[in-house]
Protein backbone atom coordinates (compact mmCIF):
# COMPACT_ATOMS: atom_id res chain seq x y z
CA UNK A 1 0.00 0.00 0.00
CA UNK A 2 1.06 3.37 -0.94
CA UNK A 3 2.86 5.27 1.77
CA UNK A 4 0.58 8.78 0.54
CA UNK A 5 -2.87 9.45 0.85
CA UNK A 6 -4.16 10.13 -3.01
CA UNK A 7 -6.01 12.91 -3.92
CA UNK A 8 -9.71 11.56 -3.88
CA UNK A 9 -9.38 10.75 -0.35
CA UNK A 10 -8.21 13.98 0.74
CA UNK A 11 -11.10 16.27 -1.25
CA UNK A 12 -13.60 13.20 0.46
CA UNK A 13 -12.54 14.84 3.71
CA UNK A 14 -12.01 18.32 3.01
CA UNK A 15 -15.75 18.07 1.55
CA UNK A 16 -17.06 17.12 4.84
CA UNK A 17 -15.43 20.02 6.88
CA UNK A 18 -17.20 23.35 8.03
CA UNK A 19 -17.09 26.05 5.95
CA UNK A 20 -15.49 28.26 8.32
CA UNK A 21 -12.18 25.37 8.32
CA UNK A 22 -12.33 25.30 4.43
CA UNK A 23 -11.85 29.04 4.79
CA UNK A 24 -8.87 28.73 6.81
CA UNK A 25 -7.80 25.65 5.01
CA UNK A 26 -7.47 27.82 1.80
CA UNK A 27 -3.83 29.36 3.00
CA UNK A 28 -2.61 25.87 3.80
CA UNK A 29 -1.05 25.74 0.26
CA UNK A 30 -1.37 27.18 -3.47
CA UNK A 31 -2.99 23.42 -4.32
CA UNK A 32 -5.59 23.37 -1.50
CA UNK A 33 -6.66 27.39 -2.55
CA UNK A 34 -7.33 26.06 -6.04
CA UNK A 35 -9.04 23.12 -4.78
CA UNK A 36 -11.39 24.64 -2.23
CA UNK A 37 -12.04 27.39 -5.00
CA UNK A 38 -13.32 24.74 -7.74
CA UNK A 39 -16.71 24.77 -8.84
CA UNK A 40 -16.39 20.82 -8.72
CA UNK A 41 -15.34 20.76 -4.61
CA UNK A 42 -18.05 23.65 -3.72
CA UNK A 43 -20.93 21.56 -5.55
CA UNK A 44 -19.45 18.40 -3.64
CA UNK A 45 -19.32 20.25 -0.90
CA UNK A 46 -22.88 21.66 -0.54
CA UNK A 47 -24.65 18.02 -1.91
CA UNK A 48 -23.15 16.78 0.75
CA UNK A 49 -24.42 19.65 3.58
CA UNK A 50 -27.72 19.02 1.70
CA UNK A 51 -27.75 15.33 3.02
CA UNK A 52 -26.09 16.11 6.32
CA UNK A 53 -29.73 16.15 8.27
CA UNK A 54 -27.80 15.81 11.84
CA UNK A 55 -26.71 18.69 12.13
CA UNK A 56 -29.92 21.62 12.84
CA UNK A 57 -29.35 24.89 10.29
CA UNK A 58 -29.16 28.56 11.51
CA UNK A 59 -31.62 31.23 11.46
CA UNK A 60 -31.27 34.05 9.71
CA UNK A 61 -32.75 36.88 10.99
CA UNK A 62 -32.77 40.48 10.01
CA UNK A 63 -34.83 43.74 11.75
CA UNK A 64 -34.32 47.93 11.60
CA UNK A 65 -33.85 49.15 14.82
CA UNK A 66 -35.41 52.71 14.82
CA UNK A 67 -34.18 54.33 17.90
CA UNK A 68 -30.64 53.49 16.60
CA UNK A 69 -31.72 53.52 12.58
CA UNK A 70 -29.97 50.39 11.57
CA UNK A 71 -30.10 47.61 9.99
CA UNK A 72 -29.39 44.32 12.13
CA UNK A 73 -28.27 40.41 10.65
CA UNK A 74 -28.10 37.78 13.17
CA UNK A 75 -27.70 34.10 13.11
CA UNK A 76 -30.13 32.60 15.90
CA UNK A 77 -30.14 28.61 16.97
CA UNK A 78 -32.76 26.69 15.18
CA UNK A 79 -33.57 24.78 18.50
CA UNK A 80 -33.87 27.70 20.63
CA UNK A 81 -33.71 31.36 18.88
CA UNK A 82 -34.31 33.11 21.62
CA UNK A 83 -33.34 31.22 24.99
CA UNK A 84 -35.63 32.24 28.61
CA UNK A 85 -31.95 32.70 30.05
CA UNK A 86 -30.37 34.90 27.68
CA UNK A 87 -30.75 37.85 29.49
CA UNK A 88 -29.74 36.29 32.80
CA UNK A 89 -27.21 34.77 32.35
CA UNK A 90 -24.83 37.66 30.90
CA UNK A 91 -22.78 39.20 33.57
CA UNK A 92 -24.15 42.62 32.97
CA UNK A 93 -27.14 42.27 33.45
CA UNK A 94 -29.00 44.23 35.86
CA UNK A 95 -33.03 43.12 37.38
CA UNK A 96 -34.81 44.49 37.64
CA UNK A 97 -34.52 46.95 35.29
CA UNK A 98 -36.03 50.97 35.64
CA UNK A 99 -39.76 50.67 33.85
CA UNK A 100 -38.60 53.14 31.17
CA UNK A 101 -36.10 50.78 29.77
CA UNK A 102 -36.64 47.67 26.82
CA UNK A 103 -34.92 44.50 27.13
CA UNK A 104 -33.24 44.81 24.04
CA UNK A 105 -32.37 41.09 22.94
CA UNK A 106 -29.14 42.24 20.47
CA UNK A 107 -27.69 44.35 23.52
CA UNK A 108 -26.56 41.09 24.99
CA UNK A 109 -23.90 39.43 23.43
CA UNK A 110 -24.45 35.65 24.12
CA UNK A 111 -27.10 33.40 21.84
CA UNK A 112 -26.67 34.94 18.57
CA UNK A 113 -24.01 35.58 15.81
CA UNK A 114 -23.81 38.90 14.30
CA UNK A 115 -23.52 39.66 10.92
CA UNK A 116 -22.26 42.67 8.59
CA UNK A 117 -23.97 43.30 5.74
CA UNK A 118 -21.44 44.25 3.30
CA UNK A 119 -23.44 47.24 1.56
CA UNK A 120 -25.52 49.99 2.93
CA UNK A 121 -29.50 50.16 1.40
CA UNK A 122 -29.78 53.26 0.39
CA UNK A 123 -33.41 53.14 1.86
CA UNK A 124 -34.06 52.22 5.73
CA UNK A 125 -33.26 48.40 5.02
CA UNK A 126 -33.05 46.18 2.49
CA UNK A 127 -35.84 43.83 0.79
CA UNK A 128 -34.57 40.13 1.24
CA UNK A 129 -35.95 38.53 -1.42
CA UNK A 130 -35.39 34.77 -0.58
CA UNK A 131 -32.63 32.43 0.35
CA UNK A 132 -31.08 29.42 -1.34
CA UNK A 133 -28.06 27.47 -0.39
CA UNK A 134 -26.47 30.00 1.61
CA UNK A 135 -26.92 32.82 -0.70
CA UNK A 136 -29.11 35.74 0.47
CA UNK A 137 -31.04 37.88 -2.67
CA UNK A 138 -31.56 41.21 -1.86
CA UNK A 139 -33.18 44.43 -3.02
CA UNK A 140 -33.18 48.24 -1.81
CA UNK A 141 -36.55 48.64 -0.33
CA UNK A 142 -40.01 46.49 -1.64
CA UNK A 143 -39.61 45.68 -4.89
CA UNK A 144 -43.28 46.99 -5.63
CA UNK A 145 -42.13 50.51 -4.72
CA UNK A 146 -39.20 50.78 -6.31
CA UNK A 147 -38.29 52.37 -9.54
CA UNK A 148 -37.97 49.91 -12.47
CA UNK A 149 -34.41 49.77 -12.50
CA UNK A 150 -33.71 48.06 -9.74
CA UNK A 151 -29.91 46.10 -8.73
CA UNK A 152 -29.99 43.10 -6.95
CA UNK A 153 -27.33 41.93 -4.69
CA UNK A 154 -25.97 38.12 -3.80
CA UNK A 155 -24.95 37.88 -0.37
CA UNK A 156 -22.98 34.68 1.41
CA UNK A 157 -22.63 35.44 4.71
CA UNK A 158 -20.75 32.57 6.04
CA UNK A 159 -17.52 33.59 3.46
CA UNK A 160 -18.40 37.35 3.73
CA UNK A 161 -18.54 37.69 0.02
CA UNK A 162 -21.46 39.72 -2.21
CA UNK A 163 -21.77 40.61 -5.83
CA UNK A 164 -24.00 43.34 -7.18
CA UNK A 165 -26.11 41.77 -10.58
CA UNK A 166 -26.55 43.87 -13.33
CA UNK A 167 -28.96 46.12 -14.27
CA UNK A 168 -32.45 44.37 -16.44
CA UNK A 169 -32.32 47.67 -18.25
CA UNK A 170 -35.89 47.44 -19.95
CA UNK A 171 -37.07 50.65 -20.60
CA UNK A 172 -40.76 50.95 -19.24
CA UNK A 173 -43.79 52.82 -20.67
CA UNK A 174 -43.55 56.48 -18.45
CA UNK A 175 -47.31 56.66 -18.33
CA UNK A 176 -47.58 53.56 -16.14
CA UNK A 177 -46.01 52.92 -12.96
CA UNK A 178 -44.48 49.31 -12.79
CA UNK A 179 -45.33 47.03 -9.76
CA UNK A 180 -42.42 44.11 -9.67
CA UNK A 181 -42.10 41.32 -7.78
CA UNK A 182 -39.30 38.96 -7.25
CA UNK A 183 -38.10 35.25 -6.85
CA UNK A 184 -35.24 33.54 -6.12
CA UNK A 185 -34.30 30.15 -6.57
CA UNK A 186 -31.27 27.34 -7.09
CA UNK A 187 -31.60 24.56 -10.39
CA UNK A 188 -29.80 21.52 -9.05
CA UNK A 189 -29.53 20.30 -12.42
CA UNK A 190 -27.29 23.08 -14.07
CA UNK A 191 -25.69 24.49 -10.68
CA UNK A 192 -26.93 27.54 -11.40
CA UNK A 193 -29.16 30.31 -9.63
CA UNK A 194 -31.93 32.13 -11.19
CA UNK A 195 -33.93 35.57 -10.02
CA UNK A 196 -37.39 36.23 -11.72
CA UNK A 197 -38.56 39.45 -12.32
CA UNK A 198 -42.34 40.31 -13.09
CA UNK A 199 -43.32 43.58 -13.62
CA UNK A 200 -47.05 44.85 -13.88
CA UNK A 201 -48.08 48.39 -15.07
CA UNK A 202 -50.87 50.23 -13.68
CA UNK A 203 -52.23 53.81 -14.58
CA UNK A 204 -52.03 56.42 -12.18
CA UNK A 205 -55.26 56.17 -10.53
CA UNK A 206 -53.74 53.09 -8.85
CA UNK A 207 -56.37 50.42 -9.91
CA UNK A 208 -56.04 50.06 -13.54
CA UNK A 209 -53.41 47.49 -15.01
CA UNK A 210 -52.16 47.15 -18.70
CA UNK A 211 -52.50 43.91 -19.79
CA UNK A 212 -53.98 40.51 -18.86
CA UNK A 213 -50.48 39.35 -17.47
CA UNK A 214 -47.29 40.92 -16.35
CA UNK A 215 -45.70 43.34 -18.87
CA UNK A 216 -42.45 42.28 -18.40
CA UNK A 217 -40.76 38.68 -17.20
CA UNK A 218 -36.86 38.56 -17.08
CA UNK A 219 -34.87 36.00 -15.56
CA UNK A 220 -31.34 36.78 -14.43
CA UNK A 221 -28.70 33.98 -14.28
CA UNK A 222 -25.45 33.80 -12.14
CA UNK A 223 -24.16 31.27 -14.60
CA UNK A 224 -24.50 33.67 -17.33
CA UNK A 225 -24.35 36.94 -15.51
CA UNK A 226 -27.28 38.36 -17.80
CA UNK A 227 -31.25 38.94 -18.11
CA UNK A 228 -33.03 38.35 -20.32
CA UNK A 229 -36.83 38.11 -21.08
CA UNK A 230 -39.31 35.10 -21.78
CA UNK A 231 -42.69 34.80 -22.59
CA UNK A 232 -45.19 35.62 -19.83
CA UNK A 233 -48.02 33.71 -18.01
CA UNK A 234 -50.50 33.89 -20.41
CA UNK A 235 -53.45 34.41 -17.81
CA UNK A 236 -54.15 37.18 -15.38
CA UNK A 237 -52.35 36.19 -12.08
CA UNK A 238 -52.82 39.33 -9.85
CA UNK A 239 -50.28 38.96 -6.83
CA UNK A 240 -51.24 40.45 -3.69
CA UNK A 241 -48.81 43.43 -2.98
CA UNK A 242 -47.83 42.40 0.30
CA UNK A 243 -47.39 38.80 -0.76
CA UNK A 244 -43.61 37.46 -0.40
CA UNK A 245 -41.87 34.64 -2.17
CA UNK A 246 -40.76 31.42 -0.75
CA UNK A 247 -38.48 28.77 -2.77
CA UNK A 248 -39.42 25.02 -2.91
CA UNK A 249 -39.73 21.86 -4.76
CA UNK A 250 -38.15 23.72 -7.53
CA UNK A 251 -40.63 26.93 -8.14
CA UNK A 252 -40.87 30.16 -6.59
CA UNK A 253 -44.56 30.53 -4.91
CA UNK A 254 -46.30 33.79 -4.86
CA UNK A 255 -50.23 34.38 -3.04
CA UNK A 256 -52.06 35.78 -5.73
CA UNK A 257 -55.58 35.75 -6.84
CA UNK A 258 -57.81 35.84 -10.81
CA UNK A 259 -60.26 37.47 -11.76
CA UNK A 260 -61.53 41.20 -11.83
CA UNK A 261 -58.89 43.45 -9.88
CA UNK A 262 -60.54 46.63 -11.07
CA UNK A 263 -62.63 46.61 -8.06
CA UNK A 264 -62.91 48.68 -4.72
CA UNK A 265 -64.81 46.17 -2.94
CA UNK A 266 -66.20 42.63 -2.48
CA UNK A 267 -70.12 43.96 -3.50
CA UNK A 268 -67.78 44.81 -6.85
CA UNK A 269 -67.33 41.18 -8.10
CA UNK A 270 -70.38 39.81 -9.98
CA UNK A 271 -71.43 36.33 -9.31
CA UNK A 272 -70.03 34.75 -12.44
CA UNK A 273 -66.60 36.80 -12.10
CA UNK A 274 -65.77 35.77 -8.61
CA UNK A 275 -62.40 36.71 -7.21
CA UNK A 276 -60.46 33.08 -6.83
CA UNK A 277 -57.29 32.89 -4.80
CA UNK A 278 -54.50 30.83 -5.92
CA UNK A 279 -50.66 30.07 -5.85
CA UNK A 280 -48.85 31.18 -8.42
CA UNK A 281 -45.42 29.30 -8.95
CA UNK A 282 -42.44 29.69 -11.70
CA UNK A 283 -40.37 26.48 -12.17
CA UNK A 284 -37.07 27.28 -12.23
CA UNK A 285 -35.51 24.80 -14.56
CA UNK A 286 -38.12 24.88 -16.97
CA UNK A 287 -38.93 28.07 -16.77
CA UNK A 288 -42.42 28.21 -16.88
CA UNK A 289 -45.65 29.57 -14.99
CA UNK A 290 -48.35 27.44 -12.96
CA UNK A 291 -50.77 27.70 -10.45
CA UNK A 292 -51.66 25.51 -7.65
CA UNK A 293 -54.78 25.67 -5.48
CA UNK A 294 -55.41 27.41 -2.04
CA UNK A 295 -57.36 25.39 0.81
CA UNK A 296 -60.78 25.70 0.04
CA UNK A 297 -62.04 27.46 2.69
CA UNK A 298 -59.82 30.22 1.29
CA UNK A 299 -60.39 30.08 -2.29
CA UNK A 300 -63.10 33.03 -2.57
CA UNK A 301 -62.40 35.00 0.00
CA UNK A 302 -61.94 38.37 -1.01
CA UNK A 303 -58.67 40.32 0.58
CA UNK A 304 -57.13 37.01 1.90
CA UNK A 305 -55.04 38.25 4.46
CA UNK A 306 -52.32 35.31 4.17
CA UNK A 307 -48.98 34.75 2.75
CA UNK A 308 -46.94 31.79 1.41
CA UNK A 309 -44.19 30.24 3.72
CA UNK A 310 -42.33 27.16 5.07
CA UNK A 311 -43.07 25.06 7.75
CA UNK A 312 -39.86 22.75 7.73
CA UNK A 313 -39.80 21.44 4.05
CA UNK A 314 -43.57 21.64 3.41
CA UNK A 315 -45.92 24.74 1.46
CA UNK A 316 -47.88 26.38 3.96
CA UNK A 317 -49.73 29.45 4.06
CA UNK A 318 -49.60 32.14 7.34
CA UNK A 319 -51.32 35.09 8.68
CA UNK A 320 -50.40 38.46 7.02
CA UNK A 321 -52.89 41.18 8.68
CA UNK A 322 -50.92 43.82 7.42
CA UNK A 323 -54.05 46.08 7.30
CA UNK A 324 -54.65 45.54 10.90
CA UNK A 325 -58.17 47.40 10.61
CA UNK A 326 -59.69 44.71 8.19
CA UNK A 327 -62.89 42.23 9.56
CA UNK A 328 -61.03 39.43 8.26
CA UNK A 329 -57.80 38.56 9.49
CA UNK A 330 -56.39 35.39 10.00
CA UNK A 331 -54.64 33.24 12.38
CA UNK A 332 -54.25 30.07 11.43
CA UNK A 333 -51.13 27.79 9.85
CA UNK A 334 -52.18 25.83 7.11
CA UNK A 335 -49.36 23.42 5.32
CA UNK A 336 -49.99 21.28 1.87
CA UNK A 337 -48.53 17.55 2.92
CA UNK A 338 -48.58 16.31 -0.21
CA UNK A 339 -47.06 19.19 -2.66
CA UNK A 340 -49.18 19.99 -5.30
CA UNK A 341 -51.79 17.63 -3.91
CA UNK A 342 -55.04 20.25 -2.97
CA UNK A 343 -56.39 17.55 -0.89
CA UNK A 344 -53.35 17.87 1.49
CA UNK A 345 -54.47 20.95 2.54
CA UNK A 346 -54.03 20.82 6.31
CA UNK A 347 -55.01 23.29 8.95
CA UNK A 348 -52.10 22.67 11.85
CA UNK A 349 -53.03 25.16 14.51
CA UNK A 350 -54.20 28.63 15.16
CA UNK A 351 -51.85 31.29 16.88
CA UNK A 352 -53.52 32.69 20.06
CA UNK A 353 -51.82 35.74 20.83
CA UNK A 354 -55.04 38.02 20.61
CA UNK A 355 -55.52 40.99 18.16
CA UNK A 356 -52.94 42.95 16.35
CA UNK A 357 -51.09 39.89 14.71
CA UNK A 358 -49.36 41.40 12.05
CA UNK A 359 -47.89 38.21 10.16
CA UNK A 360 -45.70 35.24 10.99
CA UNK A 361 -41.97 36.20 10.42
CA UNK A 362 -40.76 32.47 10.54
CA UNK A 363 -40.41 29.17 12.22
CA UNK A 364 -38.19 26.97 14.65
CA UNK A 365 -37.91 24.20 15.77
CA UNK A 366 -41.00 24.35 17.98
CA UNK A 367 -42.02 27.71 17.91
CA UNK A 368 -43.42 30.09 15.10
CA UNK A 369 -42.29 33.74 15.66
CA UNK A 370 -44.63 36.84 15.43
CA UNK A 371 -45.01 40.05 14.55
CA UNK A 372 -47.38 42.06 16.51
CA UNK A 373 -47.57 45.43 15.81
CA UNK A 374 -43.49 46.01 16.01
CA UNK A 375 -43.26 43.71 18.67
CA UNK A 376 -41.48 40.25 18.09
CA UNK A 377 -43.29 37.57 19.88
CA UNK A 378 -42.20 33.70 20.31
CA UNK A 379 -45.66 31.48 20.17
CA UNK A 380 -45.03 28.02 21.29
CA UNK A 381 -48.62 26.39 19.32
CA UNK A 382 -48.26 23.14 22.03
CA UNK A 383 -48.09 24.64 25.22
CA UNK A 384 -50.31 27.59 23.57
CA UNK A 385 -47.85 29.78 25.65
CA UNK A 386 -46.28 33.31 24.50
CA UNK A 387 -43.02 34.96 25.20
CA UNK A 388 -41.56 38.63 24.28
CA UNK A 389 -37.56 38.37 23.43
CA UNK A 390 -37.05 41.67 23.63
CA UNK A 391 -37.12 42.94 20.36
CA UNK A 392 -38.83 45.87 18.95
CA UNK A 393 -38.44 47.23 14.92
CA UNK A 394 -40.20 48.08 12.23
CA UNK A 395 -43.22 45.80 11.12
CA UNK A 396 -41.88 45.49 7.50
CA UNK A 397 -38.34 45.04 8.12
CA UNK A 398 -38.66 41.45 10.58
CA UNK A 399 -37.25 38.70 8.52
CA UNK A 400 -36.19 35.10 9.40
CA UNK A 401 -35.81 31.80 7.46
CA UNK A 402 -33.70 28.67 7.45
CA UNK A 403 -30.12 29.22 6.61
CA UNK A 404 -27.37 26.55 5.78
CA UNK A 405 -23.26 27.76 5.07
CA UNK A 406 -21.94 27.42 1.94
CA UNK A 407 -19.00 27.78 0.02
CA UNK A 408 -20.83 29.52 -3.06
CA UNK A 409 -19.94 32.28 -4.71
CA UNK A 410 -16.46 31.73 -3.50
CA UNK A 411 -15.00 30.61 -7.37
CA UNK A 412 -17.41 34.11 -8.40
CA UNK A 413 -15.79 37.33 -10.40
CA UNK A 414 -18.14 39.02 -12.46
CA UNK A 415 -18.47 35.84 -14.64
CA UNK A 416 -16.10 33.60 -14.07
CA UNK A 417 -19.12 30.79 -12.89
CA UNK A 418 -19.59 30.79 -16.34
CA UNK A 419 -16.19 30.47 -17.27
CA UNK A 420 -14.93 28.11 -14.58
CA UNK A 421 -18.18 25.88 -15.34
CA UNK A 422 -17.61 25.72 -18.71
CA UNK A 423 -13.58 25.17 -19.02
CA UNK A 424 -14.16 22.02 -15.81
CA UNK A 425 -16.62 20.34 -18.07
CA UNK A 426 -13.98 20.51 -20.84
CA UNK A 427 -11.49 19.23 -19.39
CA UNK A 428 -12.84 16.95 -17.19
CA UNK A 429 -11.46 13.93 -18.81
CA UNK A 430 -7.75 15.35 -18.76
CA UNK A 431 -8.02 16.64 -14.82
CA UNK A 432 -9.00 12.44 -13.86
CA UNK A 433 -5.76 11.23 -15.65
CA UNK A 434 -3.73 14.26 -13.91
CA UNK A 435 -5.45 13.10 -10.42
CA UNK A 436 -4.44 9.61 -10.69
CA UNK A 437 -0.54 10.23 -11.58
CA UNK A 438 -0.80 12.68 -8.31
CA UNK A 439 -0.09 12.41 -4.48
CA UNK A 440 -0.88 14.44 -1.52
CA UNK A 441 2.46 14.54 0.67
CA UNK A 442 0.58 12.64 3.55
CA UNK A 443 1.83 9.37 5.23
CA UNK A 444 -0.44 7.02 6.06
CA UNK A 445 2.50 6.02 9.04
CA UNK A 446 2.27 9.85 10.10
CA UNK A 447 -1.43 10.43 10.29
CA UNK A 448 -1.97 9.69 13.70
CA UNK A 449 -5.52 8.23 15.14
CA UNK A 450 -8.62 10.16 14.20
CA UNK A 451 -9.57 12.92 11.97
CA UNK A 452 -8.29 15.87 13.86
CA UNK A 453 -4.32 14.08 13.93
CA UNK A 454 -4.99 13.65 10.23
CA UNK A 455 -5.65 16.74 9.10
CA UNK A 456 -3.28 18.39 11.64
CA UNK A 457 -0.59 16.40 9.09
CA UNK A 458 -2.49 17.59 6.61
CA UNK A 459 -1.87 21.00 7.12
CA UNK A 460 1.68 20.74 8.09
CA UNK A 461 2.69 18.26 6.09
CA UNK A 462 3.77 20.43 2.38
CA UNK A 463 6.16 22.24 4.37
CA UNK A 464 8.05 19.22 5.48
CA UNK A 465 8.04 18.31 1.53
CA UNK A 466 9.69 21.44 0.22
CA UNK A 467 12.01 20.98 2.96
CA UNK A 468 13.42 17.80 1.53
CA UNK A 469 13.17 19.22 -2.03
CA UNK A 470 15.69 22.20 -0.57
CA UNK A 471 17.92 19.00 0.89
CA UNK A 472 18.12 17.18 -2.29
CA UNK A 473 19.67 20.18 -4.17
CA UNK A 474 22.19 20.53 -1.67
CA UNK A 475 22.86 16.72 -2.03
CA UNK A 476 23.14 17.15 -5.87
CA UNK A 477 25.50 20.24 -5.12
CA UNK A 478 28.24 18.21 -3.14
CA UNK A 479 28.10 15.16 -5.86
CA UNK A 480 29.38 17.64 -8.23
CA UNK A 481 32.81 18.00 -5.99
CA UNK A 482 31.84 21.64 -5.88
CA UNK A 483 31.42 23.24 -2.57
CA UNK A 484 28.81 25.96 -2.35
CA UNK A 485 31.75 28.64 -1.39
CA UNK A 486 33.52 28.10 -4.90
CA UNK A 487 30.42 28.52 -6.48
CA UNK A 488 29.54 31.50 -4.89
CA UNK A 489 33.18 32.80 -6.11
CA UNK A 490 32.60 32.07 -9.45
CA UNK A 491 29.51 33.86 -9.18
CA UNK A 492 30.84 36.80 -8.07
CA UNK A 493 33.69 36.46 -10.74
CA UNK A 494 31.12 36.01 -13.52
CA UNK A 495 29.58 39.45 -11.92
CA UNK A 496 32.57 41.02 -12.35
CA UNK A 497 33.20 40.41 -15.75
CA UNK A 498 29.99 41.31 -16.76
CA UNK A 499 30.26 44.67 -15.05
Amino acid sequence: MSDYMPTEVVVDILSRLPVKTLIRFRCVSKTWFSLISTHDFITMHLNRTLSNTKDPPYLLFRHFNEETEKENFAFLSYEDPFPDDHFSKHPNFVNPKPYWQHFEFFDYPSDFIELHCPYKSSNEFWFIVGISNGLVCMVDDTPSNTPYDIVPILWNPSIHKSVFLPSPGVRLPSSYEPMEYLGFGYDPITGDYKVVRLVYLHGWDERSFQGEEPSVVQIYSLRTNAWRTIPGPGHRYIIKEQSLSVFVNGSVHWLAHVGNVDTDSEDDYSDDDPPCNVIFTFNIRDEDFRKMDVPKYYEDTFDLNMMVALVGDKLALVPGNFNLWSSKACYSVWVMKDYGLAESWTKLYNIRIGPDLENVVGFAKNEVIVNKYGTLLSYNPRKRERSDPGIEALSTSLYMDTYMESLVLLNVEGNALRKQAKSSTASKGTRAKVKRKRKVGVSFKQAGKGSAGLMQRLMLKPRKSRKREGSATRTHTLQTGESSSKQMKKGKNKTKEVA
